[in-house]
């Protein structure tokens, strides 16, 4: 269901957050892409990130010309219709809720089909090498099929985890949380991770270092380290999103 918000824009930019939603974005283009339109999210440009996502919209037959992805870890996740991606030759296909995890070292390439527009959402950091850790290897997976957590109290949600952030070779996690309407993180969180979230589905109230937004299918994200934050689900379906986080790692 497609909900109207109060506000027809709510993007803004704060000290150590900000919100972009769909009637923020502008359209961009990167090297040695074809028929694809990239909204950047986080970068690195002009904020706290060691990270960067983008949403790739690839019209039919748009895609990569050349591989992606040198010198850093990659991970995506399939957010509408099917792409083909190749890594070391070999050739896989991913629909909605389907994602892959690269480790450094390992290119890519990604087109969409010829008959149908895809978009994907791109994740890429540096990878942290950790002396005596070997690198993660390449993974594959769908959300569906990841298993649901569920968090001590006072969290009123769920959660499920696309890479495995008790092996401590990860340096990054992905988790799908879910909170079903009168959810929430049941307390205001401060760490020193940063995030980047896409609403997936339903909406909520999100607290930011003493602010609160109303959030929707489509909205971005970013938190600073230490930046005070929790999620309260409102309206009448779940409420789930798209979260990184950094892990694993000291801060230094």
């Amino acid at each position: 269901m497609e909900y109207k918000l109060d506000m027809p824009s709510r993007g803004c930019v704060a000290a150590n957050y900000f919100l972009i939603t769909p009637a923020n974005l502008v359209a961009n283009a990167l090297p040695h892409f074809a028929r694809t339109i990239a909204r950047p999210l986080a970068t690195p440009r002009d904020c706290a990130a060691k990270f960067a996502q983008y949403l790739l919209e690839f019209e039919p037959s748009g895609g990569s010309t050349r591989s992606q992805g040198a010198g850093f870890e990659n991970f995506l996740f399939q957010l509408e219709g099917t792409v083909s991606l190749t890594e070391q030759d070999q050739l896989h296909s991913l629909g909605s809720g389907d994602y892959c995890y690269l480790p450094p070292g390992v290119e890519f390439s990604i087109q969409a089909s010829e008959s149908s527009s895809a978009v994907t959402l791109w994740t890429k950091r540096r990878y942290e090498q950790v002396d005596g850790l070997p690198v993660p290897a390449v993974s594959f997976g769908n959300k569906a099929a990841a298993a649901d957590i569920v968090p001590p109290a006072p969290g009123q949600y769920t959660y499920r985890e696309l890479l495995p952030t008790a092996n401590p070779s990860y340096d990054f996690g992905m988790n799908v949380l879910t909170a079903e309407p009168g959810g929430s993180i049941g307390m205001i969180e401060i760490h020193h991770q940063e995030h980047g979230l896409l609403m997936l589905s339903g909406r909520g109230l999100y607290y930011l270092a003493g602010d609160f937004h109303e959030v929707a299918k489509g909205d971005y994200i970013y938190m600073a380290p230490y930046c005070p934050q929790t999620f309260y689900a409102i309206g009448d379906e779940a409420a789930s999103y798209l979260l990184y986080k950094d892990v694993n790692r000291d801060g230094f």
